[in-house]
């Protein structure tokens, strides 16, 4: 059997769980470890790990076992960047193949040539500027975005995974009435609530697809495994 090493944030009280619920009753076993972040930077853009990161992958079973390592938080690739990431994933865990919310949204939108979306995030006003120029250095124009960290009062994850989906929906409602024409919609970070079934709910109702970072991710770890048609399934 395939299997992914999962890194999730410590924090985070939602993300293992939807990542295992998105690979459900496929051939592929989830490891998972956790790591912490500086909290004293958090307002300044934080989500910065400070782990170990040798030892937090060494909790992991061996590459005999494990072909794909994600690190399941969109905003610490952001503010590390992908390549001090897959740096530092690499000496850790050398020789696999290493994905986040991040890469893998950007690997998505390319996939399907998806070249202007708008974002909903939960973040401050750094880290949510920092997203649209994330993406704008792969070539995806953010054309609409919408933070909704000050008007819910976000700080912690546990915050964020209690955001209701009617919410998000309503966030995402405006943003494609405002941002129209759209390629797709995506919801960033992996404490969101959501599944892949309230996702196809939302693209169905908004006419447009909508990506989120859990959903994402799953779905470059199955072709990062080189289960391409699971991972088509996983998003149709």
């Amino acid at each position: 059997m395939k299997g992914i090493g999962l890194i999730a944030l410590s924090t985070d009280p939602t993300g293992e769980d939807a990542f295992k619920a998105e690979l459900s009753g496929l051939s592929v076993k989830t490891y998972t470890t956790r790591i912490h972040y500086d909290e004293t930077d958090h307002e300044a853009g934080g989500f910065i790990p400070i782990p170990d990161w040798p030892v937090a992958l060494g909790t992991l079973p061996p590459s005999e076992l494990v072909e794909v390592i994600a690190f399941l938080c969109t905003s610490a690739t952001i503010a590390l960047g992908n390549e001090v990431l897959l740096a530092h994933l690499n000496a850790a865990r050398p020789g696999l193949r290493y994905t986040s919310p991040g890469i893998a949204a950007v690997a998505m939108m390319q996939r399907f040539r998806f070249k202007r979306i708008a974002v909903l995030t939960p973040y401050g006003p750094t880290l949510h500027s920092a997203i649209s120029h994330y993406f704008a250095g792969h070539g995806i124009h953010v054309v609409a975005g919408h933070s909704l960290a000050q008007s819910l009062n976000l700080v912690t994850d546990e915050d964020i995974s209690n955001v209701s989906l009617s919410r998000i929906q309503r966030e995402l409602e405006e943003l494609h009435l405002a941002a129209s024409p759209l390629d797709a919609l995506f919801v960033s970070c992996a404490a969101f609530s959501i599944s892949k079934s309230d996702l196809k709910e939302m693209a169905v109702a908004l006419g447009s697809p909508v990506l989120a970072s859990v959903n994402t991710t799953a779905w470059h770890c199955l072709d990062l495994l080189g289960e391409h048609e699971l991972a088509e399934k996983l998003i149709r």
